[in-house]
């Protein structure tokens, strides 16, 4: 049998055990060898790492197939909830054993299953409803990382992103929905803390860029009663915008103005927000929709970017962790990328904006305030 040849390229002798073998001692700087059973759980959570995508997949189909609505009332059996569902009887119970591994429903035998907490937020009249999000992530984005390779090796995101995914989407209806309706469920998730760490007392009317349905402007609205809005987005967003301000009880304060705010941004408010929108785009054009902002704040209004932060040095904590999922997202789907705060400062800069001070939140999104600058 060839023997493996070492460091040297000759084969280690009888005499000289290889480094981190019995009877020889590792060099001083080398890192000590895993045990058995740390080197199994590295494999094990490396594993999961890579095997990950299931879990998407078992959650988008029990939303999609209304599984998590169906078992709103209480324990209920696979068969029962099959039935309800249109669903093949042994399959259901399968992805109810699923959901059971991954923490969102209970297997309380018999083929009986309840939710969990979690689980209850896959119900779509949930008030902190993540049934949205599903769909986005296990549809649209699901098919869009497919392209990370080809990204990484081009540093272009996927043919359907940019500029032209976000205006053809419009002649795709169910595509729209899934996609704004995951963006209102994701902003209603961190709004308060928004609105509890930042006062808003002093302005008179807001305007929100690229606020779609308008979920972040409700929620400003209604902690600071005096307030008038509106949300401006493209244009085939009106009815569903409306609407959805309409059953928030906004109607007389909170209206939507159909934008390109690549063409133009309306004048005439106090202040200007635009948030997890400039994580979307480039730098070039970012600085774009910043300079519009800015040509229409004036000299009096602000401009508040509300976005997750990069480090300038990544660890493993979970807050890390995400803003990190975002940038992979933005760099596939949308050719954006998420930025470190100096980063915002120079785009700030490059638009003629000011950054005068960063707010933390109590969620992960910092509050970038400018001013037109000189």
């Amino acid at each position: 049998m060839e023997q493996p040849l070492g460091s040297s390229g000759q084969a280690p002798s009888a005499a000289q055990p290889p480094p981190g073998s019995a009877g020889q001692p590792l060099a001083p700087n080398a890192p000590a060898a895993p045990n058995a059973q740390d080197a199994a759980a590295i494999t094990a959570a490396t594993a999961a790492l890579i095997t990950g995508c299931w879990s998407t997949q078992v959650i988008h189909a029990a939303v999609r197939l209304g599984i998590a609505d169906r078992l709103g009332a209480g324990p209920t059996s696979s068969e029962a909830v099959a039935q309800a569902a249109g669903t093949h009887p042994g399959a259901t119970f399968r992805l109810l054993r699923a959901l059971s591994a991954l923490g969102l429903c209970n297997d309380l035998g018999g083929n009986r299953f309840e939710l969990t907490e979690a689980g209850r937020l896959l119900r779509t009249d949930s008030p902190q409803s993540l049934a949205g999000l599903a769909r986005h992530w296990g549809s649209r984005t699901w098919s869009t990382f497919a392209h990370l390779e080809e990204t990484v090796r081009t540093g272009a995101a996927w043919p359907g992103g940019g500029r032209e995914g976000f205006t053809s989407i419009a002649g795709r209806p169910e595509d729209a929905a899934i996609l704004n309706r995951s963006m209102v469920e994701q902003t209603l998730q961190v709004a308060g803390a928004i609105v509890e760490a930042y006062d808003f007392s002093r302005f008179r009317d807001v305007i929100d860029l690229g606020g779609g349905y308008g979920a972040l402007l409700s929620v400003v609205l209604k902690a600071f009663p005096h307030l008038k809005g509106a949300s401006a987005d493209l244009a085939y967003m009106e009815p569903e915008a409306t609407a959805f301000l309409r059953r928030s009880g906004l109607a007389d304060r909170a209206r939507f103005i159909p934008t390109d705010f690549f063409a133009s941004v309306p004048a005439g408010a106090d202040a200007y927000l635009l948030k997890y929108i400039i994580h979307d785009w480039s730098d070039a054009d970012a600085a774009q929709i910043l300079r519009n902002a800015r040509a229409a704040a004036g000299d009096r209004a602000v401009v508040l970017v509300i976005e997750r932060m990069l480090p300038e040095r990544v660890t493993r904590a979970p807050e890390h962790t995400g803003v990190v999922r975002g940038d992979i997202q933005m760099m596939v789907v949308t050719g954006g990328l998420e930025r470190t705060e100096a980063e915002y400062r120079r785009l700030l800069d490059a638009a003629g904006l000011r950054l005068e001070r960063v707010v933390p939140t109590a969620s992960p999104f910092s509050i970038l305030e400018a001013r037109a600058a000189g």
